[in-house]
């Protein structure tokens, strides 16, 4: 992006972006003066803003297309951040690796939205570390007062926004309307603890990261990049903090609909595409191939799908012998279609447990808003009468010894799994989960010792609050992944038998093998 014109301190101009919010382009403000000139010949002409149209005149199609917020008023200076997503990933991906996609294009993110999130305190150092892989979506939720998601997919996805039709393109306006809709159909932090618009927006804040800065866009073309963001935003779209088995057992009619298969997974990804064909305004994939958009459907189902836990041991132990067969040169990867499949699923899936990875103070609070999650589940599973899904009775769980266990026999495996292909994994995200796991080690030793009170109560990471017992239950929803999912864990036979069983060290309560919340096998009856 070249020097961009200084915008105008104009009350004219002043009023228009306060109308518009600081996501206007350039580009707009222009379109705006003009306007106003036409509109209103016997309004004095500023000379500031005369200046700035003859700057915009020489300016390329790519600094107009900048929104104001990326830029600071009155310097030109572009702040850090702001530049074009899919331009990076180019650079890393042949465009012609994969048979039938179109060729590498970078497009120019810009911003149009219809109703802008509030994002006036967005400042440059969450533009800046939003690339980064240690990035607080927390912060991000405060500074956009309660719409992440919006940004974050925004964000992440302006690569493939433009004006111009091309193979790959995201046009800008059906865009920010679907992101929007999609965070409405989100949870929010009060009502679901943690399945919510927050984490959503984490998630694809990973997996762009895992893509930028990990290098794993190298294993993709564009139209699997953009399946896979797509699929971070609404893989938990419609969640209520519910594990799949509890539907199953309660007989809802998400489970009747899906047959107790996948429940939550199935219905995330209906609701997306119901989405986009009832209301035609966020139809993203309108004007698309039938070709590209049949795939890019067909990509977006599996990797949603992926997500569940129950299939975790499975895909596991198929991606460790594929990486055995076919190293880490992604040529490789990219002759075999079952492989490329394997590979974007376990993409989504390890971003999606991915907390473990992260700095130890983000690490912990997500971890105490799932513990509270799962206690809010087991409280309403009590007054069901139901079985109450492991890790969710808060009078009897040992919290630190099932992290201990969830760490080790989940985590560890699926991210030296993802080194094996690019080893700045081992440098960045297993060393920040040894030190977790070592974190979550001494508050195990704690736990077993000779505490008075539930071991819910004694465990709780430091400075973070335990759930409030006498909230609401109704809205809430535990899931059944410590970091991420919903769903009953079924290990393989070879996966049982070298997963130790995790017992806590005090003789008089020994801790369960470690099962994620709604491992009961029941079923709807008639």
């Amino acid at each position: 992006v070249g020097q961009a014109p200084n915008i105008p301190d104009t009350d004219g101009v002043n009023e228009m972006l306060a109308k518009a919010g600081p996501s206007a382009t350039l580009k707009d403000v222009a379109r705006g003066i003009l306007d106003r000139l036409v509109e209103r010949p016997e309004l004095e002409v500023q000379v500031e803003e005369i200046l700035f149209l003859k700057d915009c005149l020489g300016a390329s199609l790519e600094t107009l297309a900048m929104p104001c917020m990326l830029l600071q008023r009155n310097t030109g200076d572009v702040t850090p951040g702001g530049y074009d997503y899919l331009m990076i990933y180019t650079k890393q991906v042949n465009a012609n690796s994969c048979p039938g996609t179109p060729g590498s294009r970078s497009r120019t993110p810009s911003v149009a939205f219809s109703r802008p999130p509030s994002w006036e305190s967005l400042d440059a150092n969450i533009l800046e570390d939003f690339d980064k892989w240690d990035f607080d979506s927390f912060q991000l939720s405060e500074a956009t007062k309660g719409s992440p998601l919006h940004f974050a997919g925004w964000k992440a996805l302006g690569g493939f926004l433009g004006e111009e039709p091309s193979d790959v393109f995201l046009e800008m306006e059906r865009t920010s309307r679907f992101l929007e809709a999609v965070e409405d159909m989100y949870a929010r932090q009060d009502t679901v603890l943690y399945h919510n618009n927050v984490h959503a927006a984490d998630v694809t804040q990973c997996v762009h990261a895992l893509l930028l800065q990990f290098g794993f866009a190298a294993y993709f073309d564009q139209l699997s990049i953009l399946a896979l963001l797509l699929g971070a935003i609404v893989h938990d779209m419609g969640h209520d903090g519910r594990t799949n088995s509890y539907h199953a057992n309660v007989c809802d009619d998400i489970a009747l609909t899906y047959n107790d298969i996948s429940v939550l997974e199935n219905m995330h990804i209906s609701k997306t595409f119901k989405l986009m064909h009832s209301d035609p305004s966020t139809n993203i994939l309108e004007g698309f191939k039938l070709e590209h958009r049949n795939r890019l459907r067909k990509e977006m189902v599996e990797v949603v799908l992926g997500t569940d836990m129950s299939s975790h041991f499975g895909n596991v132990a198929d991606f460790k012998t594929l990486i055995e067969k076919l190293g880490s040169d992604p040529a490789e990867w990219h002759h075999e279609p079952k492989a490329m499949s394997a590979l974007r699923v376990m993409v989504l899936h390890a971003m999606d447990i991915s907390n473990p990875a992260k700095v130890l103070p983000l690490s912990d609070k997500w971890s105490d808003l799932l513990r509270q999650e799962f206690f809010l589940q087991g409280d309403e599973e009590k007054r069901l009468g139901l079985p109450i899904s492991p890790l969710c009775d808060r009078e009897t769980v040992r919290f630190a010894s099932s992290q201990v266990g969830f760490f080790t026999i989940i985590v560890q495996p699926t991210f030296t799994l993802m080194a094996e292909l690019q080893h700045r994994v081992k440098d960045v995200l297993l060393t920040h989960l040894q030190t977790n796991t070592e974190a979550w080690e001494a508050r195990k030793r704690k736990e077993s010792g000779d505490f008075s009170g539930p071991p819910s109560a004694q465990n709780s990471p430091p400075g973070i609050h335990r759930a409030d017992r006498s909230g609401s239950l109704s809205r809430y929803r535990p899931e059944s992944g410590h970091s991420g999912h919903s769903g009953t864990l079924r290990m393989t036979p070879a996966a049982a038998s070298a997963a130790p069983e995790l017992r806590s060290a005090a003789p008089a309560a020994p801790a369960a093998p470690y099962l994620l919340p709604g491992v009961s096998s029941s079923r709807c009856k008639s």
